[in-house]
C-alpha cells in the first residue's frame, strides 16, 4: 500500500452525539482514520444542546446529508426524559434521534453483531459470530394502546380510501383491561427483506427468519411469505453462488432463541420482527459480554447505512475528561462504526481495496484487545487489573499501531 492515505470517493456523514463522544469521535477521525484513509467527513453536531438551539435543524441537516451520501457514523446520543429536559435547560422535550432518523431514511433493518475476541470470558462461550437483524419499523412501536373501560365486545372496521369498508374483527369479547393494535405494511416488510438479504451477501452469512406462525399464522406468516417471494425473485442465485443459505420455512422464535447460547445459530443472521429483535439483540449482548463489544448498523432498502455503537453515553465517565482531558470509555464499538461506514461507502464506490482495509481496521481492534488481555493494556471495562487500565486515547493509539503493521 502507498504511504499516503487511501482516498475514499464522495463523503461520509459523521453525526456526533452527547457526553464525551464528540471528543472520542474527533480522536478517532484524526488519530486513527486520517493516517490511512482520506475521507471527506460531513460532521454534524446532533447533541441535545445543538438540536434544542436549532429547533432540530441540526438533526434535519444531518439526515439530508445522509440521504445524499448514504453512509454515516452516529455517536451515542441522549433522548432526554422530562427530568433531563429541565436539568439540561432545554426549551422542550426532544424525541429520540434514532427514531427520527429511521423514519426519515426509511430505515428497514437494524443489525447487531457480536465482536468476537479470543480470551474474553463470554457468558455464553459456545455462541460465536451471531447477528440479530431487527425490523426497524412497525409492530408495537407507535401502536395505539388504550384502556378497555369495561365488559363488552370489540369491533375493528376498515374504511378504505376508495370508500369501501370491511369489518376485520367483530364480537371479540373483552373485559376491563388494555388493548394494543399492531400493524405492518407489505412495503415495509419487503424493504426489511431486501435490507437483510443484501447485508447477508455483504457479510457472507446465512439467514433464518424466526417468528411464531403457529400462533399468528396470518400476521407472522405474511413476513415469511414476503421473505420467500423477495428471496426467490432477487437473491436465490446470489446466495447459491456465495455458498450461503436462507431457510424458507419459518423458524419458531422460541426454538431459535434457545439455540443461540448453545452455539447452534453461529455465523448466522437471525431476522426478527421489531420488538422481538429489540429484546433478543440485548439478550445476545448480555450473553456475549456487553453492548460495548457489539456493533450496530441501520440499513435501508436503497443501500443507505448508518453505523453506531449500541452502548450509551456513559455519563459517569465525563468528569475525567472535563477535569483531566482523559477519555475513559472503551472506543472499540465506536471504531467499528467508523470502519463499517468506510467499508460501506467503499463498497458503494466499487473501491475493493478500501473495503479490505476497512475490514482489517475492525480486525485491528480485535487484535489490540487480544494483545491487551496478555499485557493488561486495556480500558477499565476490560482490564484484568483496573489500576493499570489505559485511556481511550491510548487504546486508539494502540489500534493505530496494530493497523499500521497489518497494512
Amino acid at each position: 500500500m502507498s504511504t499516503s492515505p487511501y482516498k475514499i470517493n464522495g463523503s461520509i456523514v459523521d453525526m456526533t452525539g452527547d457526553g464525551v463522544w464528540p471528543h472520542m469521535s474527533k480522536e478517532i477521525r484524526e488519530e486513527l482514520i486520517a493516517p490511512f484513509f482520506d475521507v471527506d467527513w460531513k460532521v454534524h453536531d446532533i447533541s441535545v444542546f445543538a438540536r434544542d438551539k436549532s429547533e432540530d435543524a441540526a438533526l434535519d441537516n444531518a439526515i439530508e446529508d445522509l440521504k445524499t451520501h448514504k453512509a454515516s457514523v452516529k455517536g451515542p446520543t441522549i433522548t432526554p426524559t422530562m427530568e433531563e429536559t429541565k436539568k439540561f435547560g432545554l426549551s422542550k422535550k426532544l424525541d429520540s434521534p434514532n427514531g427520527i432518523i429511521r423514519r426519515a431514511i426509511n430505515g428497514a433493518a437494524i443489525l447487531r453483531n457480536t465482536i468476537e475476541i479470543e480470551g474474553i470470558g463470554k457468558y455464553a462461550p459456545l455462541m460465536h459470530n451471531v447477528t440479530i437483524a431487527r425490523q426497524a419499523v412497525g409492530g408495537i412501536y407507535g401502536a395505539p394502546n388504550v384502556a378497555i373501560p369495561g365488559k363488552g365486545t370489540l369491533k375493528i372496521v376498515f374504511e378504505g380510501e376508495d370508500g369501501s369498508s370491511a369489518t376485520l374483527v367483530e364480537n371479540r369479547k373483552v373485559a376491563t383491561g388494555v388493548l394494543m393494535l399492531t400493524t405492518e405494511t407489505d412495503s415495509s416488510i419487503r424493504d426489511y427483506a431486501h435490507a437483510v438479504f443484501a447485508q447477508a451477501l455483504s457479510m457472507h452469512k446465512s439467514v433464518v427468519f424466526a417468528a411464531k406462525d403457529t400462533i399468528n399464522p396470518i400476521y407472522d406468516g405474511r413476513f415469511i411469505d414476503i421473505f420467500n417471494e423477495i428471496f426467490n425473485a432477487n437473491y436465490a442465485d446470489k446466495f447459491r453462488e456465495a455458498g450461503i443459505t436462507f431457510a424458507e420455512k419459518v423458524q419458531l422464535i422460541d426454538a431459535v432463541v434457545s439455540k443461540i447460547p448453545q452455539g447452534k445459530m453461529n455465523d448466522t443472521i437471525i431476522a426478527l420482527k421489531n420488538y422481538d429483535g429489540d429484546v433478543v439483540s440485548d439478550q445476545v449482548a448480555g450473553e456475549h459480554k456487553s453492548l460495548g463489544l457489539m456493533d450496530s448498523t441501520l440499513v435501508s432498502a436503497d443501500g443507505t447505512l448508518l453505523a453506531d455503537p449500541p452502548h450509551g453515553t456513559a455519563p459517569d465517565l465525563e468528569p475525567a475528561f472535563h477535569e483531566k482531558g482523559i477519555l475513559l470509555a472503551n472506543p472499540a464499538a465506536h471504531i467499528y462504526a467508523y470502519a463499517e461506514a468506510i467499508r460501506h461507502k467503499a463498497e458503494l464506490n466499487g473501491q475493493a481495496e478500501a473495503v479490505v482495509m476497512a475490514k482489517k481496521l475492525k480486525q485491528a481492534v480485535v487484535l489490540t484487545i487480544e494483545k491487551g488481555l496478555q499485557t493488561g493494556s486495556l480500558t477499565g471495562d476490560l482490564a484484568p487489573d483496573k489500576t493499570k487500565s489505559i485511556s481511550g486515547q491510548q487504546f486508539i493509539a494502540n489500534v493505530r499501531d496494530v493497523f499500521r503493521g497489518m497494512i
